[in-house]
């Protein structure tokens, strides 16, 4: 009786682990990059993207001096190493203005009053929004 009991139980956990591995198996093939979508981005106004933006693009430009100990000489450098493409102003359309400083860089927005603003701008990682 205890041997049938054995095998019955063998048995069960066998087909138990048959089925667990199979199922792992379907999990990974459903898992490869042609099932996967990337998160939607939030659609944020003109001046949260720009601001993104100009925080995404300083990242990148210090990503790329952490790199190869200098500032990149235009901002199309950084692609696509660092990042997929260069944005541009989501109220103006217009490019964002890149200038190498003595002492670090700046990024600006090509015209703050298009946001009501004198100043819109990130130089060596500090925003200035005034």
């Amino acid at each position: 009786m205890r041997k049938k009991l054995s095998v019955l139980l063998a048995a069960f956990l066998t087909a138990v682990l048959v089925i667990l591995t199979l199922y792992g198996a379907q999990l990974y093939r459903q898992g490869d990059e042609s099932n996967y979508t990337p998160p939607k981005q939030p659609i944020l106004a003109p001046r949260e993207q720009a601001q993104a933006d100009l925080q995404h693009l300083a990242r990148a430009v210090e990503a790329s001096f952490t790199k190869n100990l200098e500032y990149p000489r235009q901002l199309e450098a950084l692609v696509p190493e660092f990042i997929d493409q260069v944005s541009r102003d989501p109220a103006s359309g217009q490019p964002y203005r890149y200038t190498l400083l003595e002492s670090g860089f700046r990024i600006s927005v090509p015209d703050p009053a298009r946001y009501q603003l004198q100043e819109f701008l990130i130089e060596n990682d500090t925003l200035r929004i005034r």
